[in-house]
């Protein structure tokens, strides 16, 4: 029998799962109430309740970095309402509903993860070992999911210029993408001057991003194919023109 076999045939696991699906469907339950009311939840859309999330998610953070146990349980409450409300805005369109928000997100789970399922990890390897089982496993199958042409696809680009451009240089690393090609702009932050340091680091990643993408269509038209660069390719295919983009 398998771990996840094992655990769903014990009772205090059975106990522990049916008393959380009964909180989670009395939240859902209280939102189809507040929408049916209405009011004020059923003039919004997913646009207008982005101010809400990226305040909740700041909330969150700020809950965390205080080490204050019942504040971050409340934040994580007014993130769950979040899911809910554009849920339910989405239900009421006809696009999906929570159930498929969340049995999309268990696909996806199963999926990149095969020792859930049909590719046990050896119970003997050490953490680290797993640990790089499961990366390898995750990007392997969400690389596959996406079909993604740059390494930088799937990169959310609205957000914060710190979390971006830390997100473009990892991709670009994991990419092949030499150090020496990073922009200074990209190392060090500067403060002052006519530009807010948020608004100057996210046209410096935004032209780092570019340089990155000119280089992987430059390498496919000459090589006639789609194929990972090298170090010494990513410097070849560099567009010119780029000095900022190096050091």
């Amino acid at each position: 029998m398998s771990a996840p076999e094992a655990d769903a045939a014990d009772p205090a696991h059975t106990a522990d799962s049916e008393r959380i699906a009964h909180g989670l469907t009395e939240a859902v339950e209280v939102m189809d109430r507040l929408w049916s009311f209405g009011g004020w939840e059923v003039t919004q859309t997913h646009d207008s309740l982005r101010p809400y999330l990226l305040e909740e998610t700041y909330e969150l953070l700020d809950a965390i970095q205080q080490g204050d146990t019942g504040t971050v349980k409340e934040e994580l409450g007014d993130l769950l309402l979040q899911v809910l409300f554009h849920s339910r805005i989405a239900q009421a369109a006809g696009e999906f509903t929570v159930d498929d928000v969340a049995a999309a997100l268990v696909a996806k789970l199963v999926h990149r993860s095969p020792h859930l399922r049909d590719a046990p990890i050896d119970p003997s390897a050490t953490v680290e070992e797993k640990i790089a089982a499961q990366e390898k496993a995750w990007e392997e199958r969400k690389s596959a999911e996406k079909s993604r042409r740059s390494c930088l696809d799937g990169i959310a680009m609205a957000q914060p210029a710190l979390a971006l451009a830390e997100k473009v240089r990892s991709r670009g690393a994991k990419a092949g993408l030499p150090e020496d090609l990073v922009p200074d702009l990209l190392r060090v932050i500067h403060l002052g001057g006519p530009e807010s340091a948020e608004e100057r680091l996210r046209k410096a990643t935004l032209t780092f991003a570019t340089a990155i993408r000119t280089a992987e269509d430059t390498a496919e038209q000459s090589r006639g194919k789609r194929t990972a660069l090298s170090p010494d390719d990513w410097r070849t295919f560099w567009p010119t023109g780029n000095d900022s983009c190096a050091r």
